[in-house]
């Protein structure tokens, strides 16, 4: 029934905007509409995507604004063909990202990529670059497309292919989300064909933003449960993530060595500070690598698809960035006897070390908790062994 509707409520969204895009003159109240239509849209289904935590409709949201913007104020022919190839290329891209919330660091960095393609395609009205601008236009191949659309054979080709990533995500379990993807990247099509031949292109913009909150809106609850101090998901999503992994994965534990006598000596809020420097540095892992953090001063990433030498070398990697960041933290001074208290302090600037241990299944059906216990294991060799170094 809910897939009905929603499929109901796509045919109608989908239809009615060429009829608002072609029908002129509107009347006043629906004109008013129209032309409000992306600020209501745009803004109020980013701050619906930020409230509830979901990253991936807030970022769609966001392409489709830059790309609505990008026509309607720059209007520059080669500022056209990029976004027409840009645009699907990530919304084929969105429909294969995690979920994750823009105020975390893997969030931040989706949006900082965004960001940094809407200036390059600012960029390419610069003379200098009319070359590049013009290898935009040149065809693939040598036929005529034009009896059934104007886009450039480069921009067809984007969308053909992500077409092909958003059907490959809905055949791998993506959610309705990921797979209503394919609806606005329709919708983009028609309001770039449109806009190619001097039509309004915001109509279908703004449809296929709609579509993207329609396919948000059919998608279960998302649970958060991520820690307050480091942002990273706790226990209770490790344990989600071990019933989801592949045949072929590696696992690690990492601890920040004598944490316990740094929290003693530095403080609580240089504890905290510490922490989230840890966490920084392990979602930077790299390698399909995730972090969860297990409480105290303990940490977990599953590397998905690697085996256990490349998440150790990963992991290497990480431990020598942690152990060469600072802090500085500062420390009350000690009060002199018959002076007044004073509520200066002293800056101080501190570091930590961890250790990591690192293990991968033995075999098909291994249990991933048991492997898991051996990470820890290999933990504890590696602290035996003198603390700040990865032991597999």
């Amino acid at each position: 029934m809910t897939r009905a509707v929603s499929l109901v409520v796509t045919a109608l969204l989908l239809s009615l905007a060429p009829v608002l895009a072609l029908a002129r003159p509107l009347p006043d109240w629906l004109a008013a509409a129209v032309h409000a239509a992306p600020l209501v849209v745009f803004g109020g289904g980013a701050l619906l995507g930020l409230l509830i935590g979901r990253g991936r409709l807030l970022l769609g949201l966001v392409l489709l604004a830059l790309a609505d913007s990008a026509l309607v104020y720059l209007g520059d022919r080669a500022v056209f063909d990029a976004v027409a190839l840009l645009l699907p290329l990530n919304l084929g891209v969105i429909a294969w990202l995690g979920e994750a919330s823009l105020l975390t660091v893997r969030g931040r960095s989706w949006l900082y990529l965004l960001l940094l393609e809407a200036g390059a395609v600012a960029i390419l009205q610069r003379p200098e670059l009319a070359a590049l601008a013009t290898s935009l236009e040149q065809p693939l191949v040598a036929t005529s497309l034009g009896p059934w659309t104007a886009l450039p054979q480069l921009s067809l080709l984007a969308f053909a292919a992500a077409l092909g990533l958003v059907l490959g995500r809905l055949f791998v379990g993506g959610g309705p989300l990921a797979a209503g993807t394919a609806w606005p990247l329709v919708a983009s099509f028609l309001a770039l064909d449109g806009a190619s031949l001097g039509r309004p292109a915001s109509v279908h913009f703004v449809t296929a933003g709609l579509l993207l909150v329609v396919g948000a809106a059919w998608e279960p609850p998302r649970v958060v449960h991520a820690d307050d101090v480091t942002g990273l998901p706790t226990s209770f999503g490790l344990n989600k993530a071990l019933r989801r992994l592949p045949r072929r994965y590696a696992l690690a534990r990492v601890e920040i060595d004598d944490f316990v006598t740094f929290r003693t000596e530095q403080g609580a809020d240089a504890a905290s500070r510490m922490l989230r420097l840890v966490a920084e540095a392990l979602t930077k892992v790299g390698g399909r690598g995730r972090a969860f953090y297990c409480g105290a001063y303990a940490f977990a990433v599953v590397f998905r698809g690697k085996s256990a030498e490349t998440a150790a070398r990963r992991l290497d990697i990480a431990r020598r960035t942690i152990e060469a960041a600072t802090l500085d933290v500062r420390v009350p001074e000690r009060p002199h006897p018959g002076r007044p208290a004073r509520a200066a302090a002293a800056v101080r600037t501190v570091s930590v070390t961890i250790s990591v241990g690192v293990a991968q299944p033995a075999g098909r059906g291994a249990d991933p908790h048991e492997v898991l216990r051996a990470a820890d294991r290999a933990l504890d060799r590696a602290k035996e062994a003198g603390q700040n170094r990865v032991s597999a």
